[in-house]
């Protein structure tokens, strides 16, 4: 496997499990994740600098359906 995909697939694996639930969530290990897999997809921050924006590169279906 292409070690960029290997990379990518740790980081949404870590992003996905710094997520947990309402009461596990480790808000440090998810923003240190997002801005990782943010910066290896090139993914640009909003204007106002208050995250990245994810939201530009989901299918036309999730964006009709507001998920």
């Amino acid at each position: 496997m292409e070690k960029s995909l290997i990379e990518i697939r740790k980081l949404l694996a870590d992003y996905m499990f710094s997520e947990g639930c309402g009461c596990c969530q480790d808000d440090e290990a998810h923003a240190e994740a997002k801005e990782k897999l943010a910066k290896i997809l090139e993914v640009p921050m909003y204007e106002d600098k208050s995250g990245y924006d994810f939201y530009k590169f989901t299918s036309k279906k999730q964006q009709m359906n507001g998920e």
